[in-house]
């Protein structure tokens, strides 16, 4: 037998999931467009959309600047 706090609990866990797969994939999109962009200069507002998504899902945004900070260097060869 279900209840209403078990059934809530278990939504609550698998809204979780889902935010942390949309993190985990948009971060991953973040990852390719960032490396384009500071390789060709295309791609500037691909780049800014997907920083303000992974805003939105609540990623760890100091997580996404040391990532960015690190492709940047290993791009341009620092």
């Amino acid at each position: 037998m279900f209840t209403l706090q078990g059934l809530r609990m278990k939504t609550d866990a698998m809204m979780e999931e889902i935010r942390r797969r949309a993190i985990d994939d948009t971060f991953e999109k973040f990852k390719v467009a960032t490396r384009h962009y500071y390789e060709t200069c295309e791609g500037g507002r691909e780049v800014e959309r997907l920083i303000h998504e992974l805003e939105e899902l609540g990623a760890n945004m100091e997580a996404v600047i040391d990532e960015d900070l690190s492709i940047r260097d290993e791009v341009f060869g620092l």
